[in-house]
């Protein structure tokens, strides 16, 4: 049981060192979105269009999409919340937007700046049973260097 871990997580290893070259902040963002079960889950590392001013940027991106059926929300924004607070990186409150169902902040480590966007729209539904839903869960992660 021990040797076949290993090859595993030897292979997992690998794969994510041919993905990403040489570590980027994109890397551990990728590794555990890809844990999480996902209709689609994307990589771009030749830069994007920003989430903030639509300006293009040099870096990577990550697209996350899932739906309730096969992953609840919370567990997906728990996963928002452990990326925004992790260790080495520091929040940006100048770059945080909030709404029903969706957020995104800005967060800098020493190295690079990011953008996590989480959304799993939510409205109130006034004339029926109130407060609802999406079933669609998207997390878009945008990384630059400083």
């Amino acid at each position: 049981m021990k040797k076949s871990f290993f090859v595993v997580v030897l292979l997992m290893t690998l794969s994510y060192s041919s993905v990403f070259g040489k570590d980027t902040a994109c890397s551990n963002f990728f590794e555990k979105l890809s844990e999480l079960p996902h209709t689609k889950l994307a990589l771009n590392k030749n830069g994007f269009s920003s989430l903030w001013d639509g300006k293009k940027m040099s870096g990577c991106e990550i697209i996350y999409e899932s739906d309730e059926s096969i992953v609840a929300g919370k567990k997906v924004y728990s996963v928002f919340q452990s990326f925004i607070h992790a260790q080495g990186w520091v929040i940006n409150n100048k770059l945080a937007a909030d709404g029903p169902g969706s957020s995104t902040v800005g967060i800098e480590s020493d190295k690079n700046k990011c953008c996590i966007h989480w959304s799993q729209h939510a409205w109130i539904e006034e004339e029926t049973i109130g407060p609802q839903k999406s079933n669609h869960i998207e997390m878009i992660i945008q990384c630059s260097p400083k």
